[in-house]
């Protein structure tokens, strides 16, 4: 029986069952208008945007997009957003060449609390210590991928 969940967890969580089960292309948003809110996303990750801006490059209404875009994934429009900046963030960590505070700047983030919050509940340790874990072993983000359901303290 599954735990009830919260904020941030709860959509995290929505995000992970997506992974398991895959998109479903028949249900909600059809592949241009996801391919087209993807591409906008992953071009402007590091800015803050809307939900009404990624429906309007996907030319959508913004009422349908979020709708369809959840039958689609699994999740809402900002959940996959903040899915995509901690996985971005993880692979910054792992280089290790630029500052938390830098790498909250370029995702996006309001400031580095707010990322080490955020990194936090979902990954289940600090940036800091992620950065530390990948560092130390000697791997690369792209070696060491840390899907989100699991802490990194469940790692070697």
């Amino acid at each position: 029986m599954r735990t009830p969940h919260t904020g941030l967890d709860a959509t995290m969580h929505a995000c992970q069952e997506f992974n398991a089960s895959g998109p479903r292309p028949s249900a909600g948003l059809n592949e241009r208008a996801f391919q087209r809110a993807d591409a906008f996303i992953l071009h402007n990750l590091g800015k803050n945007f809307t939900l009404a801006e990624i429906a309007s490059a996907a030319c959508v209404s913004r009422f349908h997009f979020a709708r369809q875009f959840r039958q689609r994934m699994g999740c809402s429009p900002m959940a996959y957003v903040m899915r995509l900046r901690l996985e971005r963030a993880k692979e910054m960590l792992a280089r290790g060449d630029q500052r938390i505070a830098d790498t909250a700047a370029a995702l996006g983030f309001y400031d580095q609390s707010h990322f080490t919050r955020t990194f936090r509940r979902a990954i289940g340790v600090s940036p800091r210590v992620f950065s530390r874990q990948c560092h130390h072993t000697g791997t690369t983000g792209a070696a060491r991928k840390l899907r989100l359901s699991e802490p990194a303290h469940a790692h070697p």
